[in-house]
């Protein structure tokens, strides 16, 4: 058994988390490193009034205003030095941006997309390929950063499919290793090593099944065995243990105790979550962020738990699934609420203690201004005040009830066990002679130890498989063990999200509060049938609010007189400056429409899984009604920008405030300032109503919820579970997590996942009661 301890803090920062060493080998020449660089270096270039290239200097007067505006929203007290510190950063010769690209492609690119991308370099270092795709025949890493520029640029509106999903790709990648690697940004928003909320308590003590010697024996035997450790295999775990069962969890990534939380940004994207942090859909429309550690989405989300509503518990029973709307559902859903101390909605008196922060608060009193229904989230913080920001990176204080805080430890205290670093290859079945059906009696994993330089193959023999993967995740274990229902993999729900920004006068510190506690609900129903956006507030960590911050080429492009060469660069540099004071909303619908998750067919290994969802026209279009209610509460309630996260639409600067220059203006001035403004803003957004069907397409959405793909269904044909979890075709193989959700849960899943594995729980324990008469 493996019981590794930390050492006891001497203060409130988090312990290091350190990233495992990239495998050997080079992904790409020296030649197309540096010509990816020369592409990434126009959206993160040092912004200067003498640069090396003449014509990528800007005037001292406009240099000047943009020291100005860095300082207008750095913290009190900033000096000049920080300012021109930001501006001028070359950060392609930042080592660790180099380091964070360079693992990018080692680790989590696909080397088929790799290897693409690779050829497009190469290309590019050709005169034919130059001319094609930059107009010279110079290649693009000798021309000079003004020309560089002014070709990426236009490659955002390139006829060329392939030149835009390069700018899309390669302005994702210059943002994401700027947020993570530039220590002078983190300077300039504010944003402090350690939150000033900050509260430390111990995590349960684990114990971890160690397999680093050889003479370890490799086959276990146990009751159950759950594969993965998220929502839906915390709550199975705690209630089979209970009951009396022996329980096995398997988990492939790794446990890190509170001590670590909350991660830096950089260490959490890899530590915490899967495929180092955001990945793409097969067509790069939708931005996925999925849990990978132990206590999977449960360690990372941001608290919210509200139950499935009415209109979606009738649509699944209509579906030939009745218990959704049955009082037995019902309590499965009360337990696992009650067990978190999550309040119920009638609870005002609980809900009225939740603390809501300048941005929770914001969106509940400009809903409730617009005449909007507008509800306070309950949290699964057991009734506990909780105004941890940083929770996406782990939970300092264990306030957070989720698995690995609540229900493992539960289950081990009733003597559950646990392996971590135990990637499930398959499910192993029996097939007896007198039944069509294949019996599930165990699965084959692989364990790596922690510094992974250990490994070996380990047979888990159970009476039952639990597989609680995730809904990307489970569907890959079910197919990696040879079953083939079409439904496997398919359905898949993301509720696609928009993120809206906008900044303030004041400073917001939008890292600070409890992250999502206000939830305005008005437009979820916008067909009929419960399909609609949620707005909400979103977690506004730099490593995850920035990267939703978009990079506009218009200004480079733009043919009046102040236009140049580094126009969008140096505007997105002062966008991000602002972070201190803004705030965020998302705009989250439930999606009608669906994709699908499947093995990655060129990893041999066949444990890497991509996404092929591209959000609908309609979906598209519930989402665009909640961000044109979300930008009208911002700016009905002060915000000075505002940003409609689209690349394609121009952030709208209230003119009062762009023009301002008198500290204590008349009132007759304000009354003018208001008109003027208004003014403006309806202009702003009528452009943003017209210009909605044109911007749908390549519009790329966020998804932090994964949903469906292997469906509860009442029959074979229509699905991969049936009402009590088990797999059609099969004896003693459940799925008991989110991928079983008939369709779109339409709320954050959490407590629906556990819901549901309550119920399948329950129906396991009875299921063994039967067989034992």
């Amino acid at each position: 058994m493996d019981q590794a301890h930390d050492p006891v803090p001497t203060s409130l920062a988090s312990l290091p988390s350190p990233l495992p060493e990239a495998p050997p080998g080079q992904v790409y020449t020296d030649e197309q490193w540096q010509t990816l660089f020369s592409i990434l270096e126009v959206f993160v270039p040092d912004i200067s009034t003498s640069h090396q290239d003449p014509a990528a200097s800007i005037p001292p007067a406009q240099y000047d205003a943009a020291r100005r505006e860095v300082l207008r929203y750095a913290p009190p007290s900033s000096s000049p030095a920080l300012a021109d510190a930001f501006l001028s950063e070359k950060l392609v010769s930042n080592p660790a941006f180099i380091a964070y690209v360079k693992r990018k492609f080692q680790i989590w690119v696909p080397p088929n997309d790799a290897k693409a991308l690779g050829f497009i370099l190469s290309s590019l270092n050709t005169k034919l390929g130059s001319l094609l795709m930059t107009g010279s025949k110079i290649p693009i890493h000798l021309q000079p950063l003004s020309a560089r520029s002014l070709i990426v640029c236009k490659w955002s509106t390139a006829r060329l499919a392939p030149l835009r999903a390069i700018y899309g790709s390669t302005s994702a990648l210059a943002r994401a290793a700027y947020t993570y690697s530039s220590s002078i940004l983190i300077s300039t928003i504010g944003y402090p090593d350690i939150p000033l909320q900050i509260e430390r308590r111990p995590t349960y003590d684990f114990t971890f099944h160690d397999f680093t010697s050889s003479s370890t024996p490799t086959t276990l035997t146990t009751d159950v065995v759950i594969v993965g450790s998220g929502c839906g295999a915390g709550v199975t775990a705690s209630h089979l243990a209970r009951a009396g069962l022996k329980v096995l969890v398997l988990e492939s990534a790794y446990h890190f105790p509170s001590t670590h939380f909350p991660m830096a940004a950089g260490e959490a994207t890899e530590n915490l979550y899967l495929n180092g942090g955001f990945f793409t859909s097969d067509d790069n429309t939708v931005g996925i962020l999925a849990g990978s550690n132990f206590g999977g989405g449960g360690t990372v989300n941001w608290s919210a738990s509200l139950q499935p509503q009415y209109a979606i518990r009738r649509e699944w029973a209509s579906a030939g699934l009745p218990h959704f709307t049955s009082p037995k559902f019902q309590d499965c859903l009360d337990t696992v609420c009650q067990r978190m101390g999550v309040p119920s909605l009638t609870d005002q008196e609980s809900l009225a203690r939740i603390q809501h922060n300048f941005a929770n608060q914001t969106l509940l009193e400009g809903a409730r201004q617009a005449g909007m229904a507008v509800e306070t989230v309950p949290q699964n913080t057991a009734s506990k005040p909780h105004l941890c920001g940083r929770c996406t990176f782990g939970c300092s204080s264990t306030t957070k009830q989720g698995p690995a805080n609540h229900w493992f430890p539960d289950a081990a205290a009733h003597g559950a066990q646990f392996i971590q670093g135990c990637f499930v290859d398959h499910v192993i079945f029996n097939r007896p002679q007198d039944s069509s059906k294949k019996t599930a009696t165990g699965v084959q994993a692989i364990w790596t130890s922690r510094d992974r330089k250990t490994s070996r193959t380990l047979t888990i023999n159970a009476d039952r498989v639990i597989v609680a993967a995730g809904a990307l995740n489970s569907p890959a274990v079910l197919q990696r063990s040879g079953l083939t229902n079409p439904h496997i993999g398919a359905n898949l729900h993301l509720h696609p999200t928009a993120s809206i920004w906008s900044v303030w006068k004041q400073r917001t510190n939008p890292w600070d509060g409890a992250i999502l506690t206000v939830a305005a609900t008005s437009l979820e129903d916008l067909d009929g049938y419960h399909h609609g956006p949620k707005i909400e507030v979103t977690c506004s960590v730099p490593g995850i609010g920035l990267l939703t911050h978009p990079f506009r080429a218009s200004p480079t492009l733009d043919s009046s007189p102040s236009a140049s060469p580094l126009s969008a660069a140096l505007t997105y540099k002062l966008n991000v400056a602002k972070f201190g004071h803004e705030m965020g909303f998302i705009v989250i619908t439930r999606d009608q429409d669906t994709g699908r998750v499947y093995i990655d067919p060129s990893d041999p290994e066949r444990r890497r899984i991509r996404v092929a969802y591209t959000p609908s026209t309609r979906d598209r279009a519930n989402i665009w009604e909640g961000v044109l209610a979300s930008v009208r509460i911002k700016y009905n309630m002060g915000a000075v920008e505002i940003d409609p996260g689209n690349p394609a639409l121009e952030r709208f600067v209230r003119p009062s405030y762009a023009n301002s220059t008198s500290p204590s203006p008349s009132e007759s001035s304000e009354e003018e300032a208001r008109r003027i403004d208004d003014a403006a803003f309806e202009s702003w957004i009528r452009k943003l109503r017209d210009a909605a069907p044109s911007i749908h397409s390549s519009w790329m959405m966020g998804c932090a919820h994964q949903m469906g793909s292997c469906r509860m269904s009442s029959d074979h044909k229509s699905g991969v579970v049936d009402s009590r979890g088990r797999v059609w075709g099969t004896d003693r193989l459940y799925v008991a997590d989110a991928s079983t959700f008939p369709s779109a849960s339409g709320v954050n899943p959490m407590v629906s996942t556990m819901g549901i594995a309550e119920w399948i729980a329950r129906g396991i324990v009875k299921e063994i009661k039967v067989s034992k008469l």
